[in-house]
């Protein structure tokens, strides 16, 4: 059965940095665990939508603020810096979603394969695995999610981050539940709490494979895509999990274009600057795909809710 969540914590002495906007106790939890800020938007933002319409009470545990991410100097004007700005844009998407908190775990963006920004002293890729799954940990025994979400094990498209934020959320699935893990937090008033399902936002590959066939015709590399290169479509599609759940949230367009739209630093925004027809847009936006990854897939019919048998 649904447990009424706590109300807000400070979650300081973890090292985090909470921006709450909705301090109120739910029956559904949701915490979804990313390491930058417009994961969320970008990959689950129509199902963020209908989750908090309906009720549920959704956390965003956002390991870094996005410093590395390449953004037009013009966009900096009034802000300090690459990750001032884009914290701004994260809270104005928290709102759009009506986000229950945004969770800055304190990192720094650790950036692509293979750049300098791997190495800085504070990237998350550096971080220890048992002190981030720490903060997690602490995150789901305060909160009490009944599901998570967070990448796969290649992290959607091979990002160091995403990779960390994977193998850290599962060490903390499975820690929050067992008072011998972590126990300094059992001491500090927190009580154990197992989550109920672990899921991957995941799609089907049916587009990839064309055009990484289309680009081979074209005399194109597929395995060096995107703004930097650095981005392998084989390779995704090959890591990509399978669908097991689909989430419909045509219905919850506007919230989630308005989402998108706040991260305009990261290219967010109206798909083809708002040419697009809006039934033409809730058609491409009408559901979104998961990968049940705790309890694992036994196959059978698709799920249609993140909170089934729960």
């Amino acid at each position: 059965m649904p447990t009424q969540t706590s109300a807000a914590h400070d979650f300081a002495q973890y090292g985090i940095d909470s921006l709450w906007l909705d301090h109120a106790q739910r029956p559904r939890t949701i915490l979804i665990a990313y390491p930058h800020p417009d994961d969320e938007s970008f990959g689950n933002g129509g199902t963020i939508a209908r989750y908090t319409a309906q009720g549920a009470a959704v956390h965003y545990a956002c390991a870094t603020r996005g410093e590395c991410g390449t953004v037009d100097a013009h966009m900096l004007a009034g802000y300090a810096d690459v990750a001032e700005l884009r914290t701004a844009e994260q809270r104005c998407a928290a709102e759009a979603l009506r986000l229950a908190a945004v969770h800055f775990l304190g990192y720094r963006d650790s950036g692509m394969p293979g750049t300098p920004d791997n190495q800085h002293a504070n990237a998350f890729v550096q971080a220890p695995l048992e002190r981030v799954a720490g903060q997690l940990t602490a995150l789901i025994r305060a909160l009490r999610p009944q599901v998570l979400l967070t990448f796969n094990a290649y992290g959607g498209y091979g990002h160091p981050d995403h990779i960390h934020i994977h193998h850290a959320t599962h060490m903390a699935f499975a820690a929050a539940g067992d008072p011998a893990c972590y126990p300094e937090q059992i001491a500090a008033g927190l009580q154990p709490w197992q989550p109920h399902k672990l899921y991957y936002p995941t799609f089907s590959t049916r587009f990839v494979q064309l055009a990484v066939v289309g680009m081979r015709l074209l005399g194109r590399d597929p395995r060096r895509i995107g703004r930097n290169k650095d981005i392998d479509a084989v390779r995704v599609i090959e890591e990509t999990t399978p669908i097991t759940t689909t989430v419909a949230c045509g219905a919850y367009l506007e919230p989630n274009l308005r989402a998108r739209a706040c991260h305009r630093s990261q290219g967010g925004g109206v798909p083809f600057g708002g040419r697009v027809p809006r039934f033409v847009l809730r058609r491409v936006f009408a559901a979104e795909s998961f990968t049940r990854a705790i309890p694992a897939w036994r196959g059978g019919p698709l799920e249609h809710d993140l909170f089934d048998e729960i």
